[in-house]
C-alpha cells in the first residue's frame, strides 16, 4: 500500500509540472483552416498553433535579447498582414521591440528613439498592432509605458508618445513636466558635436546621455551634474564611433528627450 501510494504522488507532480505556462496569447483572424493567427507566448518562446495538426509549434529564436543566456520576452502582439515574406509579429525583448520575419526566421529591432527609460531600459509594458495588408511597416505599433501610450512611426523610426489629456490627474502631470528642450548642432557632424539642452526649473541632479545606433544597441553614455541651471551644452565625444544615425536619448530626473544625430561617413 506504500508503493502505491507513493507512485500517484509521483504521477500527480508530473502531470502538473508540465502545465501549459502560456504568459500571454495574441489572435487575428487569417481566413485559413489550416493554420491559425494564434500566438502564446511563454517565458521564452513565441508559438503558433496549427489547427490542421492541432499542435504548438515555435518561432526562431534568432535576433531575441539573451540574459546570461536565456532569451527575455515579456510582451506579444500580432496582426494578419497577409504577406508570407514578413510578419505581423511584435514583441518586446528585454530592452527593445522586435519584429519577426518569416523568411530569415529571425527577429528584428525596431529604434528606441522616443521611449523614456527606467533603470536604463525602455520602459515598455505591454505591446498592441494593427494595420493593412502587406509588409509590417504598414502596422500601426502602440507601447504602453509608465507614462504614456507611444505610437511607432515607420517613416521616421521613432516612438511618439499620444496625448494623456483625459487621463488622471497624475499621468497628465508626468506628461506635462517632460519639458526638455534640445538641439544638437552641427547635425551632421564630423568630429565635434555640441547638444545645447533647456531644462526644467528645480532639476539638480545628473543629466544622463545614453547614446544609440540604428539597431538599438547602446554605444555610449555620459553624464553631467546640473545644480538647477535652466540651460546647459554637452559636448559628447564620439569621434570614435563610424559614420552614420545615431539616437541621443536624455534623462534629467523624471523627464525624458530624445533627438537623432548624423556622423558623417
Amino acid at each position: 500500500m506504500k508503493q502505491f501510494s507513493l507512485f500517484l504522488v509521483v504521477i500527480s507532480f508530473t502531470v502538473n509540472s508540465f502545465g501549459q505556462h502560456i504568459n500571454i496569447i495574441s489572435a487575428y483572424d487569417n481566413q485559413s483552416s489550416y493554420t491559425s493567427g494564434l500566438y502564446a507566448l511563454q517565458d521564452t518562446v513565441v508559438y503558433r498553433y496549427s489547427w490542421y495538426y492541432q499542435e504548438w509549434f515555435p518561432l526562431e529564436n534568432n535576433g531575441l535579447v539573451r540574459v546570461n543566456d536565456t532569451v527575455r520576452i515579456s510582451s506579444l502582439a500580432v496582426y494578419n498582414n497577409k504577406e508570407s515574406n514578413s510578419s505581423g509579429i511584435f514583441v518586446f525583448s528585454d530592452t527593445v521591440v522586435k519584429n519577426y520575419n518569416w523568411i530569415t526566421a529571425t527577429w528584428y529591432a525596431l529604434s528606441n528613439a522616443g521611449l523614456p527609460r527606467i533603470g536604463g531600459k525602455p520602459d515598455v509594458r505591454m505591446l498592441t498592432v494593427y494595420g493593412d495588408s502587406g509588409s509590417s511597416s504598414n502596422s500601426t505599433v502602440f507601447a504602453l509605458t509608465d507614462t504614456s501610450v507611444y505610437r511607432y512611426s515607420w517613416y521616421y523610426q521613432e516612438w511618439y508618445s499620444l496625448s494623456n489629456t483625459g487621463l488622471s490627474n497624475q499621468l497628465k502631470e508626468i506628461n506635462e513636466n517632460s519639458t526638455i528642450h534640445a538641439i544638437a548642432f552641427p547635425n551632421p557632424f564630423e568630429i565635434d558635436l555640441s547638444i545645447k539642452l533647456q531644462l526644467p526649473a528645480g532639476i539638480y541632479d545628473k543629466i544622463i546621455v545614453a547614446v544609440f545606433n540604428e539597431k538599438g544597441t547602446m554605444v555610449k553614455t555620459f553624464e553631467k551634474d546640473v545644480q538647477g541651471q535652466s540651460e546647459i551644452t554637452i559636448l559628447p565625444d564620439l569621434n570614435n564611433l563610424p559614420g552614420g544615425m545615431y539616437f541621443c536619448e536624455i534623462k534629467a530626473g523624471n523627464n525624458f528627450k530624445t533627438i537623432r544625430v548624423v556622423r558623417k561617413k
